[in-house]
C-alpha cells in the first residue's frame, strides 16, 4: 500500500510532465481530462459544479497541477491543500497567480492554518484512493472542525471490492461502508453515494452537522 513517502514522489512526476515526458497539455491530464472522460465529466456535473458559489470557501486535499481546482476558481476563497509544496508553483503559472488561492502544505494528514469553521465546500479527487485508511481518517479528523454546519465534501476513495482496485496494489483498502462510517463519526451526515460511475473507487458527498 502506498505511503506518505511514496505520495511524496508526485514532485518527481511533476518534473517529469515539464520535460514533456507525460501525455497532456497540463500536469493531470494523463490521468483524464474532466473536459472529455466521460466518467469524469459525470463527476464534474453531479458532485462539483452545482456546489460553486462565488460567495463561499473552498478547500482541495490534493490539488496536483489543477485538474479539479479549475473548477473551483469562481469560488471567493480556495485553499490548496498538498503534501508536495511543489506543486503550488505549477498552480500560480497555471492560474496567473490569483490571489484568492491559498497554499497549505500538508504533513500527511493535517490542515494547519485553516480557520474553524470556515469552509463551505471541501473537495478531493485522486487523492485518497492512494492513501490507508487511518491517513484518511486523518484528514477526517482534520477537516470535521474547519468546515461550516451545512458545508458539502465530496471525496474520492477506493473501493477494493471492484476489480479494477483490487487488482492494483497502488489503491488502498477501503469500501463504502467503512468511508461512510468515518465520516459519520466526525459529524457528517451522509448524502449521496456514487459507487457506479468509476471502475476502481466511489464518490461520498457528505454535510457537516454542526
Amino acid at each position: 500500500m502506498p505511503t506518505i513517502d511514496w505520495n511524496r514522489s508526485w514532485a518527481k512526476n511533476l518534473v517529469h510532465h515539464m520535460k514533456g515526458g507525460l501525455p497532456g497539455k497540463f500536469y493531470g491530464d494523463q490521468w483524464g481530462d474532466p473536459e472529455e472522460r466521460p466518467d469524469l465529466i459525470a463527476v464534474r456535473r453531479r458532485f462539483l459544479e452545482p456546489y460553486v458559489n462565488p460567495a463561499h470557501c473552498a478547500l482541495e486535499i490534493g490539488s496536483g497541477g489543477g485538474r479539479w481546482t479549475q473548477y473551483l476558481l469562481p469560488f471567493r476563497e480556495v485553499i490548496c491543500v498538498e503534501l508536495n509544496p511543489e506543486m503550488f508553483s505549477y498552480l500560480i503559472d497555471r492560474f496567473d497567480g490569483p490571489k484568492h488561492l491559498n497554499y497549505v502544505t500538508t504533513h500527511g494528514s493535517d490542515l494547519p492554518y485553516v480557520p474553524e469553521k470556515h469552509v463551505d465546500f471541501a473537495f478531493s479527487f485522486g487523492v485518497l484512493v492512494h492513501l490507508d485508511l487511518p491517513i484518511i481518517a486523518g484528514y477526517v479528523e482534520a477537516l470535521a472542525p474547519v468546515m461550516k454546519p451545512g458545508g458539502q465534501a465530496v471525496l474520492q476513495f477506493s473501493n477494493k471490492s471492484k476489480p479494477y482496485a483490487a487488482g492494483n496494489p497502488d489503491f488502498s483498502d477501503n469500501d463504502p461502508k467503512r468511508m461512510a462510517a468515518l465520516l459519520e463519526r466526525h459529524g457528517f451526515s451522509i448524502e449521496e453515494l456514487d459507487d457506479e460511475t468509476l471502475n476502481h473507487s466511489s464518490v461520498i458527498r457528505a454535510v457537516k452537522t454542526a
